[in-house]
């Protein structure tokens, strides 16, 4: 006899009660409202500036980079408003000493949130990929490209969505929960960059002064923990023949080792920021067992 496919409980759970709500259908309707507009704005400005020869389609190509940009954004700002109240929403409905009785380990239970808001991110892309598909059928661009922004805004989902269970595992309040994974994404992308920016700078006036070339070494990595650059690195290698590695070798001295890894920014970057999002659903775990053990000493 055929196993059956055994399905997390807690996204079992969440996709019966997020197809009974009309907030999915309005929210996919917005966003893809939104990336109409825009692609209809470009074709607009493109249509103006085009001479009396006729229509430049070439300018189409610009879509893609607009509309990724836009997606993920759109990603940044959705994924913590859901994920944010997956664990404080269970309290401020009274439901989660029900949750904590079931069999489900805490880890499960994270993760199971974590997959329910993972299956809102992907009906967003799906029903987006027609008004992405403008960017492919005018702007000449490959279908590859449309295959690896949807894997960057999976990974990106992730990453977000592990941050909001987090922060939905220790505060109370799903909204004061939503304010902390913002500080917590933002203050991300500040540590890192300015880690990176101030270790450059200091790098560079040492050489300068020591008559040497510029070396950053394994600074670069810093960069790395920030999730957005392998979409960027995506998005550089998809509109040009450049990348972040490029970039790298142009304003420094690298090994060859070093200069393999800047050259595999993408996925070696994927994989340290997938550790770290496992980090974040591990301590809401704990978090969640915790909650558990108190439960059980009342």
């Amino acid at each position: 006899m055929k196993k059956k496919i055994q399905i997390n409980p807690i996204l079992k759970k969440e996709m019966m009660v997020g197809s009974r709500s009309i907030k999915m259908s309005l929210g996919i309707m917005g966003v893809n409202i939104l990336l109409t507009l825009i692609v209809l704005l470009v074709l607009a400005i493109n249509n103006s500036i085009s001479d009396y020869s006729g229509y430049d389609y070439s300018n189409l190509v610009y879509l893609f980079p607009i509309l990724g940009c836009v997606e993920c954004g759109l990603l940044s700002l959705i994924v913590p408003i859901i994920t944010s109240g997956a664990i404080s929403g269970e309290r401020e409905r009274q439901t989660l000493d029900i949750m904590l009785t079931t069999p489900v380990s805490p880890i499960f239970i994270a993760i199971g949130k974590l997959e329910s808001a993972m299956m809102v991110v992907m009906m967003y892309m799906v029903t987006s990929i027609p008004v992405m598909a403008i960017a492919f059928v005018l702007g000449g661009m490959s279908w590859w490209a449309l295959l690896g922004l949807v894997v960057m805004l999976l990974y990106l989902g992730i990453y977000v969505g592990s941050v909001g269970i987090f922060c939905s595992s220790v505060v109370k309040k799903s909204v004061m929960a939503t304010l902390l994974t913002f500080v917590i994404g933002i203050g991300i992308l500040i540590l890192t960059s300015t880690v990176f920016s101030v270790g450059t700078s200091i790098i560079s006036y040492r050489a300068y002064y020591a008559g040497a070339d510029t070396n950053l070494g394994l600074l670069p990595v810093v960069l790395m923990f920030n999730p957005y650059t392998p979409v960027f690195d995506f998005m550089i290698r998809v509109m040009s023949s450049s990348s972040i590695g490029e970039m790298i070798e142009d304003t420094t001295t690298v090994s060859l080792t070093l200069q393999n890894l800047y050259h595999c920014w993408i996925p070696v970057s994927i994989v340290l920021n997938l550790f770290v999002a496992y980090g974040f659903l591990k301590l809401a775990a704990k978090n969640i067992t915790i909650t558990k053990k108190r439960k059980k000493k009342k």
